[in-house]
C-alpha cells in the first residue's frame, strides 16, 4: 500500500486466508491515517549535535509581534553530549508550558483527516500488498541558563560567529563543519540561539515540549539548518494566528477556526491555545536538503476557507476470487443433461409456433 491517499484491501472466501483478507481494509484505513499522522525520520527546525532527531513537531502561535514556538524533539543514536541548537529571530525566553505534554496529541487528533472508503474491482488482488557553563568569550552573551525537563537550556546572543562556535565548543556542543556558514549567516542577521543538551546524569532522549517566546516583525520558521541533513527532511508545522496560513513548500492538511475543533480544548490546553483564533496544519514528508537554502516564510492564505484533508482508501474486490465459483456453476449448468433437454424442448416449441417456411 502506498503511503499517500490510497490503500488496498480485498474480499475472499472462507478460512484463515479469508479472515486475513476481511481484516485488510481496516488495516489499510489505519495505515493511511498513520501515514499522515506520524512524523518522518528527520526534522529540521533545530540542528542535532552528536545525535539524530527522530521526532520533531512545532506549533507557532502568533499574537501580534509576540510569537511562541513550541517544539518537541526526540534524540536517538545519541551520546552523553547530544544537543540541539534552535535559531530564533529575536531575544527569546524559554520555558515548558503547562499542558505541553498533551498539546501535540490533541492537535493531531483534532485535525486528523477524514477517511473515505471506496470499492475498486480488479481481476486479482496481489498477495504482497502490505504495508556547561564556562565564562563566555568576547562576542557572546549568555542571556539565560536553566534546567528544563532534564535538559540544560542556554539562550545566546552572538556578535561574532567565531566566538559563538568557541562558546559552543567549550560547553560541549560539537558542531559539524558544514554548520559554520549557516550559523554565521544567522549571526549577521541578528538571530539569537537556544542551545539544548542533556543535563549531567540524565541519559533520557525525550524532550518535553519546549516553548521559545520572542517578539519579531516577520513570521518565519527556521529551516536553513535542515540542509545539513543526510536524508530527506520531514516537517510538520501548526500555526495559530488571526487567519489561515500557508507555506509554499508545505501542503496544508487542515485549516479552520480554533472553535471548530472537536473536542474543544480545555484546562491548560485552552489557556495555551488562547492566543489566536485560526489553526492551520501543514506538512511535507520528504524535502530535499539541498533545497533548504532559506527559512520558510509563513504567509497569509488568500482566504480563511476551512479545509480538512480526505484520505481515500480503496478496497480492491477480486473478480477471480469472488465470482470464480459462480462462473464454474454456470458452466456446469450450461452443459448438463437437464440443460440439453430444456434447450431441445424450447427449440421444438419455437418450431411449433413458427414452422420453417419450407414445411
Amino acid at each position: 500500500m502506498p503511503v499517500t491517499n490510497r490503500g488496498r484491501g480485498e474480499a475472499c472466501g472462507v478460512g484463515a486466508k479469508c479472515q486475513r483478507h476481511m481484516l485488510r481494509p481496516y488495516v489499510m484505513v489505519l495505515l493511511a491515517i498513520l501515514a499522515v499522522m506520524l512524523p518522518s525520520a528527520a526534522r529540521a527546525c533545530g540542528i542535532p549535535l552528536e545525535a539524530r532527531i527522530t521526532f520533531e513537531r512545532a506549533l507557532l502561535i502568533v499574537d501580534g509581534p509576540r510569537q511562541q514556538l513550541i517544539t518537541t524533539v526526540d534524540l536517538s543514536e545519541a551520546n552523553p553530549n547530544a544537543a540541539v541548537i534552535f535559531p530564533v529571530p529575536a531575544t527569546p525566553t524559554v520555558d515548558q508550558p503547562a499542558g505541553g505534554d498533551e498539546l501535540f496529541p490533541y492537535l493531531i487528533d483534532a485535525t486528523r483527516p477524514l477517511v473515505e472508503q471506496k470499492d475498486r474491482y480488479v481481476w486479482r488482488v496481489r498477495e504482497d500488498d502490505t504495508v556547561g557553563a564556562g565564562a563566555p568569550p568576547p562576542g557572546v552573551s549568555v542571556l539565560s541558563q536553566q534546567i528544563l525537563g532534564g535538559f540544560a537550556v542556554a539562550s545566546l546572543d552572538a556578535a561574532d560567529p567565531q566566538a559563538l562556535q568557541a562558546w559552543l565548543g567549550q560547553n560541549g556542543y560539537t558542531l559539524p563543519a558544514a554548520a559554520d556558514l549557516i550559523l554565521a549567516a544567522y549571526v549577521r542577521e541578528g538571530w539569537k540561539f537556544v542551545a539544548v543538551k542533556r543535563s549531567a546524569g540524565d541519559r533520557e532522549g525525550a524532550l518535553s515540549p519546549l516553548r521559545i517566546s520572542y517578539e519579531a516583525d516577520s513570521l518565519v520558521y527556521p529551516m536553513r539548518l535542515g540542509s545539513l541533513s543526510d536524508r530527506p527532511v520531514g516537517v510538520e508545522l501548526f500555526v495559530l494566528g488571526d487567519h489561515r496560513s500557508e507555506v509554499s513548500a508545505l501542503t496544508t492538511t487542515f485549516a479552520g477556526p480554533l472553535d471548530s475543533l472537536a473536542p474543544a480544548p480545555s484546562g491548560d490546553l485552552a489557556d495555551l491555545l488562547a492566543g489566536a483564533p485560526y489553526l492551520t496544519r501543514m506538512r511535507s514528508a520528504e524535502l530535499d536538503p539541498a533545497s533548504l537554502t532559506a527559512d520558510f516564510v509563513i504567509g497569509q492564505a488568500a482566504s480563511d476557507e476551512p479545509y480538512r484533508e480526505i484520505v481515500t482508501v480503496y478496497q480492491d474486490i477480486s473478480f477471480a476470487e469472488r465470482y470464480a465459483i459462480m462462473g464454474i456453476f454456470l458452466c456446469l449448468a450450461a452443459f448438463s443433461p437437464v440443460s440439453f433437454m430444456l434447450a431441445l424442448a424450447i427449440r421444438r416449441r419455437l418450431r411449433a409456433i413458427s414452422p420453417d417456411p419450407e414445411s
